[in-house]
């Protein structure tokens, strides 16, 4: 924890040498919320059937989606984002010589954005409730587990990314890729329910089908653990196997760089 939290300062002093940035990022998140609250006011009559049980106020149930994506850039982007920077400035190769577990390297390079990319929910969370919509409060510890979940089912893609930045020094379309398919499927901006039913199978292959609308049945309907209990399940099922393939891809790829004498190499 030592290690991780040392890590979290040196991004965090990094991140506040560039204030207006950091306000400014904040301060759009904020204002995009006033036009998310009309176009949902005005869409409420044409979805409020296909989301009653995930919540009956679309201006929730857009909110709550919008905010998972934030974890998944989070979880698909940063350690990618990480290892890329630790070629380009030299210090990869450095960390990885110290005697440190490499779980807790892992782990010290997602700090800051993960608490960033909180923040940032939790702002848009406060403004959602601020602006009327319902929130069960009494569910947010089984809300916050499912949105870990969501994030360790997604950290995965982060791995094999990272694995392909050590190996080829680029992971291609593969993040931003899975965000759009996950979007488009998983039910973002809309009920799963309203796919079409030549790509419907394809929606039940993407892990946050299941975890948004866990989420959004406990968050905004108050639902207990038992009623959600098949699609975390399968969500849980998602994350091992899936967690599983990213680990051994992440070793096999800072193995062969070792190998190669190439972590240092941009």
């Amino acid at each position: 924890m030592r290690k991780v939290l040392a890590f979290l300062r040196v991004s965090w002093l990094t991140a506040t040498s560039y204030r207006l940035a950091l306000i400014f990022s904040f301060g759009g998140l904020i204002v995009s919320f006033v036009p998310l609250y009309f176009v949902a006011g005005a869409l409420q009559p044409v979805v409020e059937d296909s989301i009653r049980t995930e919540g009956e106020q679309y201006f929730g149930f857009l909110v709550v989606g919008i905010a998972v994506t934030y974890y998944l850039g989070f979880a698909m982007r940063s350690l990618p984002g990480a290892i890329s920077g630790g070629i380009r400035s030299g210090t990869l190769e450095a960390l990885i010589a110290t005697p440190t577990p490499l779980p807790i390297l892992i782990a010290g390079q997602m700090a800051y954005p993960f608490c960033l990319t909180s923040a940032r929910a939790v702002v848009i969370l406060l403004a959602m409730w601020i602006a009327g919509a319902p929130i069960a409060w009494t569910a947010l510890p089984l809300s916050a587990a499912i949105v870990a979940l969501i994030v360790v089912a997604h950290i995965p893609v982060g791995l094999i990314a990272a694995a392909l930045h050590l190996v080829f020094r680029t992971s291609g379309p593969l993040t931003s890729g899975v965000i759009f398919g996950s979007t488009l499927l998983g039910g973002v901006y809309y009920s799963t329910t309203v796919i079409p039913d030549v790509i419907q199978p394809l929606a039940a292959l993407v892990p946050l089908t299941y975890g948004l609308r866990a989420l959004r049945q406990t968050m905004l309907g108050g639902e207990s653990v038992a009623a959600v209990a098949p699609d975390l399940l399968v969500l849980a099922g998602f994350a091992a196997v899936l967690m599983a393939i990213g680990l051994t891809a992440f070793r096999m790829a800072l193995n062969y760089a070792r190998n190669a004498g190439s972590l240092a190499q941009y």
